[in-house]
């Protein structure tokens, strides 16, 4: 009971799942794909409506009129956008209603449990990227709806291939969904494995650009929040390891991480990217970014390692959602990283700006 309490609880993988698409471009093929399928569901409800072996009632017809008409919407506003979670979990709902109501206004309840197939693909989809009650939600109303179906061709006198065909059709509804689960636990811990650096415990390059995507895809655009990412060199670093020897400089990087994970608010993406290098993006007001970047020069030089550390900051005004959040990200790292070299090249443990970061002179995205 304990462990099926634990995936009860468990989160989802929405945004996980988002930045892997995201980070592969392969958000668009899905689009593409959720349109098709979607669009080929709402097809076949309106096509049984010419069938004698579809919806032959008034009520029948008008059910499967609207339940088409619900998964053809939801269809094309996949061509429009990615949908946020709460939009993907609605239109999950949405659509388990939908085939549902197709399936059992079927005239013929042979046709009808072969229409009860479609809960086999919206419950992997749920399975990829939501939790566990929308699961249970989804495949409780594909078994129901398969049963009741079932129990209209019992009706009739055929129990035995009534029992057959539902027992085939629940095992196909249960097993792909659980087993898009194992796949994404797997793919979520080698991923994880994969964004994380292993000295430090923090996510690496690749990790960073996940946890910046979502602080972008999370921010409330209408308040015009300043986007802002430091690069962060540590200066004499190098002196450091060549002196005291690479196991302290791995404690020294190690000390530096926890500093990074005290400043940090909730708002925020920290990464290690390089040998002494680090990143540190955070959603705020200029003021807060220049407060936060002091706090941490500060800790960094009070360590009782003799390191200190030079911060180059890049920021941007979020007016939009953006568009091309990869690009966002690697431009403002660019700059951030100009404005590092030009802090190292005065002297170091300093902090410089690239542009103003009052917020009038900042690039607006």
């Amino acid at each position: 009971m304990h462990g099926i309490g634990l995936w009860w609880r468990q989160p989802d993988h929405y945004d996980w799942l988002t930045s892997y698409l995201t980070a592969r471009r392969l958000v668009t093929f899905m689009r593409w794909l959720m349109f098709a399928v979607l669009s080929t569901i709402a097809a076949a409800n309106a096509l049984a409506l010419a069938s004698p072996s579809g919806p032959q009632t008034p009520v029948q017809r008008a059910v499967t009129c609207v339940a088409s008409a619900v998964l053809a919407v939801i269809a094309l506003s996949y061509l429009w956008r990615w949908p946020t979670r709460v939009q993907s979990q609605v239109y999950s709902v949405a659509g388990n209603a939908c085939i549902a109501v197709g399936v059992l206004a079927e005239a013929d309840p042979r046709t009808a449990l072969v229409g009860a197939v479609a809960f086999v693909g919206l419950a992997g989809y749920v399975a990829f990227f939501h939790t566990a009650p929308f699961l249970v939600l989804t495949l409780g109303t594909g078994v129901a709806t398969a049963a009741v179906s079932a129990a209209r061709i019992a009706m009739s006198g055929d129990t035995a291939m009534a029992v057959a065909k539902l027992l085939i059709l629940c095992g196909g509804i249960l097993a792909v969904p659980f087993c898009g689960q194992v796949i994404v636990h797997w793919l979520s811990v080698d991923s994880l494995k994969s964004s994380t650096d292993t000295l430090t415990g923090l996510p690496n390059r690749r990790g960073f650009f996940r946890s910046a995507q979502t602080l972008l895809r999370h921010a409330d655009y209408r308040s015009r929040p300043h986007f802002t990412i430091a690069m962060i060199d540590l200066d004499g670093f190098k002196r450091l390891n060549d002196t005291l020897g690479h196991p302290t400089g791995d404690r020294v990087l190690v000390a530096v991480a926890d500093i990074l994970r005290e400043v940090s608010g909730t708002d925020t993406a920290i990464a290690r990217v390089g040998g002494e290098e680090f990143l540190y993006a955070q959603l705020s007001t200029p003021e807060h970014a220049r407060e936060s970047s002091e706090e941490l020069r500060t800790a960094i030089a009070a360590a009782p390692w003799g390191v200190t550390a030079s911060l180059g900051l890049a920021s941007t005004v979020i007016r939009a959602p953006a568009l091309k959040p990869l690009e966002l990200i690697e431009w403002l790292i660019a700059r951030a990283d100009a404005a590092m070299y030009e802090a190292k090249r005065s002297g170091g443990n300093q902090i410089r700006f690239a542009g103003d970061l009052t917020g009038d002179g900042s690039e607006a995205h």
